[in-house]
């Protein structure tokens, strides 16, 4: 699957999920097995607009062709989600959540493993493999 299309994928549930968390956030959060306090609506809304913030990186990321762009992207993602895979481990260990925090888990690892391995295999450029003065041209 080229990056693109994972981006796009990525940017439409992110997008989607964070709307839902923005409009029902007590039902999301009894659908993981955790008390749906007043006080906790306002987080987790707030956890919906930085999905929808992802989401939007996401898609408008889907064409950027060059490599170091794509890079910083893809590193950035890979480091997300890999602090988030490890809140969701510990949350599920500690039984924070009931057996649906098993998806969040998932769904940070597969994230994590995907955008690290766009990250490790798209080329570095030139200019950052080798010093500048190998790339300047001798002119006869």
């Amino acid at each position: 699957m080229k990056l693109r299309t994972f981006l796009i994928i990525n940017a439409v549930v992110a997008v989607i999920v964070g709307i839902i968390l923005v409009l029902i956030p007590r039902t999301v959060v009894r659908w993981f097995g955790l008390p749906a306090e007043t006080g906790m609506d306002i987080d987790n809304q707030f956890y919906g607009s930085e999905l929808i913030l992802m989401g939007l990186v996401c898609w408008f990321a889907r064409n950027i062709m060059e490599a170091k762009y794509q890079r910083g992207i893809t590193a950035a993602f890979t480091i997300a989600n890999l602090i988030s895979f490890v809140l969701a481990v510990i949350a599920q260990v500690n039984r924070t959540f009931n057996a649906l925090g098993w998806i969040a888990v998932i769904a940070y690892l597969v994230l994590t493993l995907v955008y690290g391995y766009y990250y490790f295999t798209i080329p570095a450029q030139v200019s950052e493999l080798q010093p500048m003065e190998q790339h300047s041209e001798t002119v006869h």
